[in-house]
């Protein structure tokens, strides 16, 4: 199995020009903001995105955002943003991100982010609720890690 064949789902984003650098390319930060295009674009296919916040349910705070950069990005060039929620423990989930060049069919970059379920009034971590990891799980069927 490839590592795109482990991801179910996937949404396209087009490199704006306000997003790319001196040099022409996609500025590294803007890919965390593609990142985020496809978590909510994955949370709202699954029926878990709220009209006022990202999680419907519960909130969430990120505590680790990495991305690793495989080529470049250009003006106006379509990438696809693959998604996936790869795990979930107790109060934690991790989603994983590969985003390709849709033309050309190359990896750009890959990346990840932990989210961190938590009461909203004391921002203390909490379970992440089941509602959110029984459909998660469905979706994602064996891959999922808990």
């Amino acid at each position: 199995m490839s590592e795109k064949d482990k991801f179910h789902f996937s949404t396209e984003v087009r490199v704006r020009l306000p997003e790319t650098d001196a040099f022409g390319i996609s500025f590294h930060a803007w890919f965390f903001h593609y990142f985020d295009d496809g978590r909510m674009d994955y949370l709202r296919n699954l029926g878990l995105a709220d009209s006022i916040k990202p999680t419907k349910g519960f909130h969430n705070v990120v505590v680790k955002a990495s991305c690793e950069f495989k080529s470049p990005a250009r003006f106006d060039d379509k990438l696809v943003v693959h998604v996936r929620i790869a795990e979930i423990k107790n109060s934690s989930f991790r989603f994983e991100f590969l985003v390709y060049h849709k033309k050309e069919n190359r990896l750009v970059a890959r990346g990840e982010t932990i989210h961190v379920a938590i009461d909203a009034e004391t921002w203390k971590p909490i379970p992440v609720p089941e509602e959110f990891r029984s459909k998660i799980r469905k979706f994602e069927g064996t891959l999922l890690s808990s």
